[in-house]
């Protein structure tokens, strides 16, 4: 068991979204806390912005100073808000990060190619044995093939949700509604 994607939304907006989701099941997906830290590592050494302060647990929205930070904290995408249990905050992502074209480009280059390495295996074994010892873990191509499923299955999901919403809103249009459905999400890194 590891640390699951949390989707949270007004009962009004989750209500929309089912209506064009389907089966809600379809949506989960879950890692372990290491795999999570070296995939906030990983994904900012090969270039990629946004996705690496999804995966950060101590991501703080406005501190870092690049780009995708400056994108972030001027679309409100991200706040912090205090867990039970954890002794910093944690972000929560607003459905409108899913909106902007850097964060689709990044969703797109995982799902159409494979981003993780044999490297990338033997940082989570490290880590791993830094806090467990031996922690039984291999570093070999099953584990690569099962972490660059599980990276592509995330992205898969948030970008289901971002054609969700962008339905959503099309269909409120067409219909002369407000168009409006917004939602949050994150990992709740107990």
């Amino acid at each position: 068991m590891g640390e699951g994607l949390v989707i949270t939304a007004s009962f009004d907006s989750a209500s929309k979204m089912l209506k064009v989701i389907k089966d809600p099941h379809l949506f989960h997906w879950e890692w372990s806390p290491e795999h999570l830290d070296v995939t906030a590592r990983w994904l900012s050494r090969k270039g990629f912005t946004i996705l690496p302060k999804i995966f950060d647990r101590n991501y703080n929205p406005g501190t870092v100073g690049d780009e995708a930070d400056k994108l972030i904290k001027n679309i409100g995408a991200c706040y912090l808000e205090w867990r039970k249990g954890r002794d910093k905050p944690i972000p929560i992502w607003n459905s409108r990060i899913l909106k902007q074209p850097q964060m689709r480009e990044e969703l797109n280059t995982i799902l159409n190619g494979t981003v993780l390495d044999i490297d990338f295996e033997e940082e989570i074994l490290n880590e791993l044995e830094k806090k467990f010892g031996d922690a039984g873990y291999e570093a070999d191509e099953q584990a690569l093939e099962d972490d660059n499923k599980t990276l592509k299955r995330f992205a898969e999901i948030l970008m289901k949700l971002a054609d969700c919403m962008d339905q959503v809103l099309s269909d409120l249009k067409q219909r002369g509604e407000i168009p409006y459905v917004e939602f949050e999400f994150y990992i709740p890194r107990y």
